[in-house]
This record gives C-alpha cells, sequence and structure tokens, in this order.
C-alpha cells in the first residue's frame, strides 16, 4: 500500500488509564469524527473490553450504529444533531440522545411513542458556546412544567467555550457558575452531570462531576499549549500522554533535479543546486494539508527531509540531497518518530495555523488502518 496508518493500542490504553487515574472516574470517550482521525472501527476494537469506559460519545447516526455493532454492551450518546429521520433508528437501537431545546424534546416524545421504545436522553445546557442547547430557564421548565412519558431525562451537561485557547480561565469559571447554579436548583435525584472536557480535567477537578468526557487527550495530545502550561504551573509536575496514530508513505519515485530547476505546480520551488528528490504518493486529498507547501517535512531512514514544491492532490515531493541510499519503496513517515527524530500533529498544524484536532480528524478516512 502505498500510505498507511498505524494505530497504536498500547498508547491508548495508557492515556485512558492515565485520565482514569486522574480523575477516579468513569471516561466518556470521544470518539467522533472517525475517532479524530483514528478510525473509529480500530478504536473501538482496542477499547470495548476496558472497563474505564462507560460510554462513547459519537456525533452521527453511522458512528452510533458502527459503534454499537462492535460494542454493544458500553452505553453510546449522541452528542451531535440527528435529522428526523434518522431518530427513529437510533431509538430503536437504544442510543441515547442530547436534547438541545423543548422543541427537540417534544420531537423525540412523538416519534418515541410511535415506535413504542422508550429514548434516554441528556439536556444540553447553553452556558457561553451558542451552540446546541437550551438556556438555564427553559431547562428548569423541562423539570418543573412538562411531562413526557416516553422520554427519560438521565443526564444533564454543558461545553466549554475558552478553557483550551487561554491561560486566563475567567470565563470557563463563569460558565462553570451557570452549570452549578442550574444544577442546584434541579429537584430530581441520579442525573448524570458532565461538563469536562480533556482540558478540564487536566486543570480542574471541581468539573469531573460524575463522569469526564476525553476527547484529544486520549489520542496523546494536549488541547492546547496554554493548557500544558496552565497544568505544569498547578501541578508542578509533568504527565506522558503517548500519540496513537504515526502515518506513512513510501518513496514512490527518487529524481535528480539540475541546478534551477522547478518542482511542482506554479513552479513555487527553484533548486538552488543540483538536488535530489522523492515523490511521495499522498497528498491533500488523504489530509496532507496543501498550505504545507515548502514548509514541512518529513523523515526517510532517521533524517528529516523538506518538503519542495506545493502538495498536490495525491502526492507531494522531498528532499533528500542530505540523504544517502534512498531507493524507491523505502519507508516515509508523515507522522511519527525514528531515531531520534518526531514530526507530530502539534508541529504540523503550528505551520500551518490550525490545531491538531483537525490535522488528525482530516486524515482520510479511507486510508488503511492497522493496530498495533
Amino acid at each position: 500500500m502505498k500510505s498507511n496508518i498505524e494505530v497504536s493500542s498500547k498508547n491508548l490504553i495508557h492515556n485512558l488509564n492515565l485520565f482514569q487515574g486522574i480523575t477516579n472516574k468513569k471516561i466518556m470517550f470521544v470518539v467522533k469524527a472517525n475517532a479524530y482521525g483514528h478510525g473509529l472501527r480500530e478504536i473501538i476494537n482496542i477499547t470495548k473490553n476496558l472497563s474505564v469506559i462507560d460510554y462513547y460519545a459519537v456525533d452521527s447516526i453511522y458512528e452510533a450504529l458502527l459503534v454499537k455493532k462492535i460494542d454493544d454492551k458500553k452505553k453510546i450518546l449522541v452528542i451531535g444533531w440527528v435529522d428526523d429521520k434518522e431518530l427513529e433508528d437510533l431509538i430503536l437501537n437504544g442510543i441515547e440522545l442530547v436534547v438541545p431545546s423543548i422543541q427537540y424534546l417534544k420531537k423525540i416524545d412523538e416519534i418515541s411513542k410511535r415506535v413504542k421504545s422508550k429514548v434516554k436522553a441528556h439536556l444540553k445546557l447553553e452556558t457561553g458556546t451558542s451552540r446546541l442547547g437550551m438556556e438555564p430557564d427553559k431547562l428548569l421548565n423541562v423539570f418543573e412544567r412538562y411531562e413526557y412519558e416516553n422520554v427519560e431525562i438521565i443526564g444533564v451537561y454543558s461545553h466549554f467555550a475558552n478553557i483550551e485557547d487561554t491561560t486566563d480561565h475567567s470565563y470557563a469559571q463563569y460558565q462553570l457558575g451557570i452549570f452549578n447554579n442550574m444544577i442546584s436548583k434541579i429537584k430530581k435525584k441520579n442525573l448524570l452531570k458532565h461538563f469536562s472536557c480533556s482540558a478540564s480535567t487536566l486543570l480542574f477537578p471541581e468539573t469531573y462531576y460524575d463522569i469526564v468526557r476525553i476527547g484529544i487527550s486520549a489520542y496523546g495530545y494536549w488541547p492546547s499549549k496554554q493548557t500544558y502550561i496552565s497544568f505544569i504551573e498547578q501541578n508542578k509536575r509533568k504527565i506522558e500522554l503517548k500519540p496513537v496514530l504515526s502515518w506513512y508513505a513510501k518513496v514512490a519515485q527518487v529524481k535528480s533535479i539540475a541546478k534551477g530547476g522547478c518542482i511542482g505546480y506554479g513552479l513555487s520551488y527553484k533548486a538552488f543546486n543540483d538536488s535530489k528528490v522523492i515523490v511521495i504518493p499522498v497528498g491533500y486529498y488523504d489530509g496532507y494539508d496543501r498550505k504545507l507547501s515548502n514548509i514541512s517535512n518529513i523523515i526517510v531512514n532517521g533524517v528529516k527531509a523538506p518538503v519542495r514544491g506545493r502538495i498536490c492532490m495525491d502526492m507531494f515531493m522531498a528532499e533528500v540531497t542530505h540523504i544517502k541510499n534512498i531507493k524507491e519503496g523505502d519507508k516515509v513517515i508523515l507522522i511519527g518518530k525514528d531515531r531520534g527524530e518526531k514530526i507530530d500533529a502539534d508541529y504540523l498544524s503550528d505551520l500551518i495555523g490550525t490545531i491538531n484536532y483537525e490535522t488528525l480528524s482530516r486524515i482520510n478516512p479511507l486510508l488503511p488502518r492497522t493496530v498495533i
């Protein structure tokens, strides 16, 4: 194969156990977006027998039903929006749903009544992110004024808006205040309360409540540099998050380029000297971002090699003038490490001004994933 992903079961289990040790809580493992690009099927197969996971959180009906097919013991919560036509299938399959509005609650109650199958729901509180969710007074009205025969409200939760991108956590505390004030007014007992994401799990024990939602950090990455700095300042110690994903390709061709020769579309790179380049059969279709043109590096035979020219749809080039004995078929590392050299999603994300979440989740789901 010209390109493949390796997923480390050892590193994933290490990260999940680390968070269980930090929090002493069960984990709601966020596996949306093809398990953040790692391969949903592969990730669930690794974790289906782990007792530290109580829930899987997904975004869509496709993800929910695939998870259920592989692991029908753990609970599944769809935290994304679901179309009317898909709600019936989710309800019949016992998948738990997020309720962002009273109108939505009425809708799933009607569908549940029609299909004669009750549904469990988590109410989403709007605390300042301005995404899906209902205001505190409307959420309280659900408990005080409405009765739904077919919907069992088992949970209430929210999501932080500004906890990763800053070392000033005043807005996060503001959101937390809204949440605490609201739950103090709810008379219903035994509600599953959850607010914590990876960042808040690392920084604020008061956000743990009944279960912690872990996404990016389960896959071995800090949510941001600011989160890392805040953690070190608070705890005066380090913890090791181990990246789960490595991305490999092969050398498709080795070419000699004369001084002054151009490489790639738009002639964006001109060789300063006689050079040697390799062609790698990976491009922006595969998720190797076009903005990495002329600025990124790969690893070949334990040595970093600079990308030359523009990233094409299905291939790109790198200069290997300084590396000996390269031949067609040699392994190329796009994300991973070899002989002391490392390239990770943070490095690639910094180059193009994005976040590790995007770099990982945009890796083409059609690329083969292998569990090691």
